[in-house]
């Protein structure tokens, strides 16, 4: 922040276990702590009682609105890497943003089957209901489509680039699954009875989260002609994200009960006493969710399991909804254990040791973003911190990668509303790390500051991507040009902008491909409607360059590439002598001379050849594999992902696999 702008906001944290005994995981914490009742600044406390609980829920739909303090404008979940390219396997494996964490995605590879997610974009929708008579903006579940469709499975050969299926797995009426985890003979579905998607201002509401379900399935697929599906399990409340760490399934919900004849928003005090009549009667049975394991049901957690948020005015803030952090021991789900706390969680971010859960507050006109850790190891997440920080982790690309953690710091980047109509917004960098005497999260830097005033971007330039890797940080802000930012972080407690780099476009991905080179995944801005890849040399951090370029897609058409938002439809692979190999898939749209309007998948094969010598690499464009349209197939319900095997390509274009040898994509088969 410019000095001219004040003094950097001060931030509110609180560090404190969320159990009487002493914190466990390797999350860099400080061991043994004292309860959370010894600190009066904690963020969140541990409920007292089975009475608190339920009192506490019960007092949020009394309260008018306003008094009401949950009517933060939550941002849209984002679906946001370390270089995950190199498989001792030969293949790709499912993009994901730190290394041994895994992410479920609609394509899994596991070297010998493709397994792939119906596409449910194109035939379910959510349904604004403004005028319902309790529920303001309630949702509805989407219609079922007449035949949900199935999980497919193909065996492949990438000898010759072929692929066939070898069975499905039929899916029932209302089942929508958000994706898939393969892991030791294992296929781990995750479902939703809602479909999942951004939800955007529904974030905020409470209606729509009181009747939905997550269904987590698991297969054992050691037998491909006869799989089995040993355990069922089922969890009320609504879809947030998933992560898994070797065998432990992490899957965070959302929860509200359902109420009949419910005002969710009381606008007077005449309807928050029909509220307290209703609720006259409540028990914690009536406000903890379910979970059913193989057809055995019990709660999901008990009210000692959850976390309240403190609040130093005489009113505490009361929220009716619950987020649940729920642990899976995939060898045996009946050890299934939750930790739970009564705020939302817009967006996710974890590391191999930690998980952190965001959220957007409106702690000033600038924006808030409030974070809650909890580290990770055998048994329940343990609550280990909490911090309010000023800004924004905004609603433009993958939100988890303005996340990282390091050691016991957490680096995060937020974005400050200004109101100032010449710059309307400021980027910050906020380092912080656990105090290791004491229940507090300490802010070690923040950039800008007083002694390095220089703002990260342009005048009223929007952030687009962001990624930490080890001791950098690197940025891309656009307006008109498309700077790239280089931060050096190596000292903490003094970061600061080393190098800029001035180009046409923006880049809204970036991945490493070695400490000196970096990638950029955007659109260019000279060749309008292109989307563009540059090659960049990061080796000297002072004067970074832009080494190569590759315009994909057609000009004078609209072009767009789901990996410039969504990580797993980038696909990398290092290969052993040295030359990498990556796809893009580009979605193009524009007009033929004759006047008819031509939709297209392609999936782009590029090279990057030449990467032990920076200034000397190369990005070179092989060819594309296209997806000719698809029986009953709307092209705009597509999903796109790709596999690298070896010398094969397997191209994933809505519900069906195209694929090509690297050496020859112009000899391509499908759709399979």
């Amino acid at each position: 922040m410019d000095i001219e702008k004040g003094t950097i906001r001060k931030i509110t944290t609180a560090l404190f276990c969320a159990v009487l005994s002493a914190c466990g995981g390797g999350s860099g914490g400080s061991g043994a702590a004292p309860s959370v009742e010894d600190s009066s600044n904690s963020l969140l406390r541990s409920v007292s009682s089975d009475e608190e609980f339920v009192a506490r829920f019960k007092s949020a739909y009394t309260q008018t609105n306003g008094n009401r303090q949950d009517q933060q404008p939550p941002l849209a979940a984002e679906g946001a890497a370390t270089d995950n390219s190199a498989s001792p396997s030969g293949y790709s494996s499912t993009y994901s943003l730190e290394d041994n964490v895994d992410e479920f995605d609609v394509l899994k590879y596991d070297g010998d089957y493709l397994y792939i997610v119906p596409t449910i974009q194109q035939t379910c929708c959510f349904i604004s209901q403004g005028n319902a008579a309790f529920a303001s903006d309630a949702l509805v579940a989407p219609q079922n489509p007449q035949n949900p469709g199935s999980i497919r499975i193909l065996s492949t050969n990438p000898d010759d680039a072929s692929a066939q299926e070898v069975t499905t797995i039929p899916l029932a009426d209302g089942e929508y699954v958000q994706g898939l985890y393969v892991q030791n003979n294992r296929l781990i579905s995750i479902g939703t009875t809602q479909f999942y998607g951004s939800y955007g201002d529904a974030w905020q509401q409470i209606a729509p989260w009181g009747q939905q379900s997550v269904a987590v399935k698991i297969y054992d697929t050691s037998n491909i002609d006869n799989i089995s599906q040993p355990w069922n399990i089922s969890i009320e409340g609504g879809f947030v994200d998933s992560r898994r760490i070797g065998d432990t399934l992490y899957l965070i919900s959302r929860h509200t009960p359902y109420w009949d004849n419910i005002y969710y928003y009381p606008a007077s005090q005449q309807e928050a006493n029909a509220n307290k009549q209703t609720l006259a009667g409540t028990t914690s049975a009536d406000i903890i969710p379910n979970i059913t394991i193989n057809e055995q049901t019990k709660p999901l957690f008990t009210a000692e399991d959850c976390l309240i948020t403190r609040n130093d005015q005489a009113d505490e803030y009361a929220y009716p909804v619950i987020t649940s952090i729920t642990a899976i021991p995939l060898n045996n789900p009946n050890s299934t254990q939750t930790t739970c706390y009564d705020e939302d969680a817009n967006g996710i971010y974890m590391s191999a040791n930690a998980l952190y859960l965001s959220q957007a507050r409106n702690g000033s006109s600038e924006g808030q973003t409030r974070v809650h850790k909890f580290s990770l190891g055998a048994g329940k997440p343990d609550y280990r911190v909490s911090a309010d920080i000023a800004g924004s982790l905004w609603n433009r690309g993958q939100v988890d990668f303005r996340m990282s953690e390091k050691g016991n710091q957490l680096r995060v980047v937020t974005t400050r509303y200004t109101g100032d109509s010449e710059d309307l917004r400021d980027h910050q960098l906020t380092i912080l790390q656990e105090a290791s005497d004491d229940l507090r999260l300490d802010q070690v830097s923040a950039l800008p500051n007083s002694s390095r005033p220089a703002e990260i971007g342009k005048p009223n330039e929007s952030l687009y991507g962001v990624r930490f890797l080890d001791d950098r940080l690197y940025l891309v802000s656009f307006e008109q040009i498309d700077p790239l930012y280089v931060l050096d972080l190596s000292n903490p407690a003094d970061p600061y902008i080393a190098g800029e780099l001035e180009i046409p476009g923006f880049s809204d991905f970036l991945h490493p491909v070695n400490d000196s080179l970096l990638l950029g995944l955007g659109q260019s801005a000279q060749s309008q409607g292109l989307v563009k890849l540059s090659l960049f040399n990061v080796a000297n951090i002072a004067n970074p360059t832009e080494l190569a370029t590759a315009l994909l897609g057609k000009e004078g058409g609209w072009n767009y590439s789901e990996a410039q938002y969504n990580r797993h439809a980038f696909t990398y692979l290092a290969q052993a002598d040295g030359t990498d190999r990556l796809t893009v898939p580009v979605q193009t749209s524009y007009n033929t001379d004759q006047g008819a309007y031509i939709n297209e998948n392609r999936l782009y094969l590029l090279e990057i050849n030449g990467k032990a010598n920076p200034a000397a690499a190369s990005l070179d464009l092989i060819g594309d594999i296209i997806a000719s349209p698809a029986p009953n197939e709307n092209w705009y319900g597509a999903q796109n992902r790709s596999v690298i095997h070896e010398d094969a390509v397997y191209f994933l274009s809505g519900d069906y696999i195209w694929s090509a040898l690297w050496t020859d994509p112009g000899q391509q088969t499908g759709p399979q």
